[in-house]
């Protein structure tokens, strides 16, 4: 009779190598094997998360579809109750002329040109835990969508202290910064405002942040790219929203803090860069007024800008104000003097000899 094992083939290990080569096949198997179960599972967990955001995004966008088209809902809860989770039915209860409110959103305001404020939709900050909870803020919206790592807060924020005393500080502030963030928001407890991940801070981004000087930064960025297209009434706009957000030096209140000092002259900087491009605008345009405007706010900032007092001479010379052109020549010369120790460079000088004698400048 014929042997089963041979009809198969089983006995023929010469086939496929000897019984160690089975062994190690079936080793390398089962490794492949569970990684496609660890690699399984990790889908899972994604897929789970993903769920979750589409269901959220799926909420957000049927109440916008329908406040869109003048409905409103209405949230049947439980008595005294302040979330929604407690929530247990929903209808529609017909149009309304005034759109109702959308799900929260965690929106912080934070300015820092002049004075530093921060605030959400509903409060301000107006007593921060600590000084050093503030500073800490101050510092992490140097980077406000970074992570900062403990060793640069503690160098920078307490560079006098050593090691252990600088950690002590920094846990203190942030538990303080932690109390003030919650206060502004209507958050559950134990909400983390701020995450520390692989030892550095960072603000959750779940937190939408406007912040002043980005948005400063940005109109200046867009308005270089209009200039450069030639597109100069379009420019002058994104300027002139720039502008707007210089209430002041950046963080004006920290002034003796030394990591504050070489941000506040870069962005004073650019203030006046764009001072200067308003200024020029509005010259080319034969709109002295508003040129003269800009000119005051330079000198303002600085007071030995010839080019600004050039301007101004020129814009009151057009508009037949001779004396008034000659009395900022006047000024310009003095305050060289005292601040410079010096005389107006010959440009400035040619423009007040060809004034004198009445020539068109």
């Amino acid at each position: 009779m014929e042997n089963r094992a041979d009809t198969y083939g089983w006995d023929r290990l010469e086939d496929y190598g000897d019984v160690s080569r089975w062994q190690d096949n079936i080793h390398l198997l089962k490794l492949v094997q569970s990684d496609y179960q660890v690699a399984r599972k990790q889908l899972d967990r994604v897929s789970e998360a993903l769920a979750k955001r589409e269901n959220l995004v799926s909420q957000r966008l049927q109440s916008v579809l329908l406040i869109s088209q003048g409905y409103t809902t209405l949230c049947l809860q439980r008595y005294e109750s302040r979330e929604m989770g407690s929530q247990i039915g929903r209808t529609i209860i017909g149009r309304i002329m005034q759109p109702s409110v959308l799900p929260k959103i965690m929106r912080l305001e934070v300015r820092c040109l002049n004075r530093f404020e921060v605030g959400s939709e509903w409060k301000r900050v107006d007593r921060w835990q600590s000084v050093k909870a503030k500073s800490l803020f101050q510092y992490l919206m140097t980077r406000p969508r970074e992570p900062v790592s403990k060793e640069v807060l503690m160098e920078n924020l307490w560079p006098d202290c050593d090691p252990q005393a600088a950690n002590n500080n920094l846990k203190a502030a942030m538990h303080g910064l932690r109390q003030t963030l919650s206060y502004l928001f209507d958050a559950k407890p134990g909400f983390p405002y701020i995450l520390f991940l692989q030892g550095s801070y960072r603000v959750n981004p779940e937190i939408e942040l406007w912040i002043d000087v980005e948005q400063f930064e940005q109109h200046l960025v867009t308005g270089r790219r209009l200039e450069k297209e030639g597109k100069l009434a379009e420019a002058t706009r994104e300027f002139e929203l720039a502008e707007s957000l210089y209430r002041g030096d950046y963080l004006e209140d920290e002034a003796y803090e030394e990591w504050t000092l070489l941000r506040r002259e870069a962005l004073k900087d650019i203030y006046l860069l764009i001072l200067s491009k308003l200024a020029d605008y509005y010259m080319q345009s034969s709109d002295y007024e508003s040129c003269v405007v800009y000119c005051q706010k330079i000198l303002a900032k600085d007071a030995c800008r010839e080019d600004a007092y050039r301007r101004l001479i020129r814009c009151y010379s057009r508009v037949g104000n001779r004396n008034r052109a000659l009395c900022w020549y006047e000024i310009c010369r003095r305050t060289i003097q005292a601040e410079l120790d010096t005389t107006p460079d010959d440009e400035t000088t040619n423009l007040y000899h060809a004034l004198s004698r009445d020539e068109p400048i």
